[in-house]
């Protein structure tokens, strides 16, 4: 009796062995994939707070000015405009007036911000927003960006030229000295091939200029002809 308990516990044991090695092995391979997994995700880890960091920065995240990589590229070109724009507005303005990009330390922190404008005022010596210029002063400050970015843009790109510009309106905010001054600017630009419109219902304005296209609204119709 005590052999035949012996064998069948010797054969239970023998089961229970074959089933203990086959949980084992499982395990055996269930750690080594775990270790190889923890091993990956420590390098993509790694690997994901460099991409992360660069992202956070293209994007503007880690300052609060909330600048991106594409306004950090631009802003180096914007002062190659308002350079540019600043050699018509200072004889426009008189001696009056200097764009100036707005320094990183005086950006705001709600949106999207780097490129805007502010205006030195000789005169008084002190900065303020590019906002707060009167109509006929944010004309001149317009017209000398417009003409500062063609500047940029020819001097950049070789082939390209811009030989012709419309300016629609503004002349009736300004006074008669800066519109003598502005015309005078246009006229200069005007010399050689290139071609600058206006566009403008000032009469003052069209008596001093000499080739002008008249257009007249009728019951049938606008007719234009030369004057």
């Amino acid at each position: 009796e005590e052999r035949e308990q012996c064998a069948g516990e010797l054969e239970r044991l023998g089961r229970e062995d074959k089933e203990l090695f086959s949980r084992r092995q499982a395990n055996e391979t269930a750690r080594r994939k775990t270790a190889e997994g923890y091993r990956r995700r420590k390098e993509l880890r790694a690997r994901y707070t460099v991409i992360e960091t660069l992202r956070d920065t293209a994007g503007g995240k880690l300052s609060r000015k909330r600048i991106d990589f594409q306004t950090y590229i631009q802003r180096r070109y914007f002062g190659q405009v308002i350079s540019a724009a600043n050699e018509r507005l200072v004889k426009m303005s008189a001696n009056q007036f200097i764009l100036r990009c707005r320094e990183l330390s005086n950006l705001g922190t709600v949106g999207n911000v780097g490129l805007d404008l502010d205006i030195y005022d000789i005169a008084n010596d002190r900065i303020r927003d590019v906002k707060t210029l009167s109509g006929g002063e944010s004309f001149m400050a317009a017209l000398s960006m417009a003409l500062g970015l063609s500047d940029v843009i020819q001097r950049r790109a070789g082939k390209i030229r811009i030989d012709t510009m419309f300016i629609d309106e503004g002349f009736g905010t300004l006074s008669d000295d800066t519109r003598n001054q502005a015309l005078s600017l246009l006229a200069d630009l005007s010399e050689g091939d290139r071609l600058i419109g206006i566009i403008s219902h000032v009469t003052e304005l069209k008596a001093q200029v000499e080739k002008k296209l008249v257009v007249t609204k009728t019951d049938e119709g606008s007719s234009a002809r030369w004057q």
